[in-house]
């Protein structure tokens, strides 16, 4: 509810605006997931995008601290949420899979969706932080394989062990749904090589994937403007 008077204008305003984020997201994402968590999300996008107002986002912090007193258990989530937006991970795979999955899935709603999108940004964040684990989830609804080019090489003998990965998780996670290539800066010409490198390899055995790219200015490791590159590769569903 909104406050009467001068003195919380600011609050006004940043209640208003987290409020209003969640429209821009998908219906169907907005109705599947807890709440609490669009909550959060909406409120970290909302200081990102606001960060020159710092009223505001004074404001929209005070707007956090409420919804964790309630929801301690998404403090942690939040944390590793900034983290993983410092590598634009929120924007180019953790908003376009929790959106995947949501229109998958609508309008039953299961709490295991709850479960996994958490388990889906523990991994984004060890990503990130160079945790040494597989990077993929295969569960019941998030079924994703991560996979970053970290080298400027491009010859094929140097994006082989990318191949041969990619392989080796499609036979431990048949059902695997989506396969992220990110690069950044010199990185990405490799990862585009390895892209049509996999697509063929994803033909030959007889898949039909779906190929989206995306290049752009974003924020990485700190640098507000560096080239980045993700490729989304859909694959067909038995």
């Amino acid at each position: 509810m909104l406050k009467r008077g001068k003195r919380y204008r600011y609050e006004n305003v940043a209640r208003a605006i987290v409020k209003a984020l969640p429209e821009l997201f998908a219906h169907e994402l907005r109705v599947m997931y807890d709440t609490a968590l669009i909550d959060v999300l909406s409120a970290h996008m909302a200081r990102s995008a606001l960060m020159n107002y710092p009223d505001i986002v004074r404001a929209i912090n005070e707007y956090l601290d409420e919804v964790l007193r309630e929801r301690g258990d998404l403090r942690d989530i939040l944390s590793m949420i900034i983290s993983i937006d410092d590598q634009s991970l929120f924007t180019r795979a953790l908003i376009p899979e929790m959106t995947g999955v949501a229109h998958l899935r609508y309008p039953h709603r299961d709490p295991q969706l709850d479960t996994e999108i958490k388990e889906l940004i523990k991994l984004l964040h060890d990503i990130v932080k160079g945790v040494g684990r597989t990077p993929m989830l295969c569960g019941n609804y998030f079924r994703v394989l991560i996979v970053r080019v970290a080298r400027p090489e491009k010859v094929r003998e140097m994006l082989e062990p990318h191949i041969k990965f990619a392989e080796h998780s499609l036979r431990d996670c048949p059902i695997l749904r989506t396969i992220y290539i990110l690069a950044a800066g010199k990185n990405i010409v490799a990862a585009k090589a390895l892209k049509i490198l996999l697509e063929n390899e994803l033909r030959d055995k007889g898949l039909s994937p779906k190929i989206e790219e995306q290049e752009y200015i974003g924020r990485y490791r700190g640098k507000p403007t560096m080239k980045l590159y993700t490729c989304r590769i859909t694959l067909p569903q038995q």
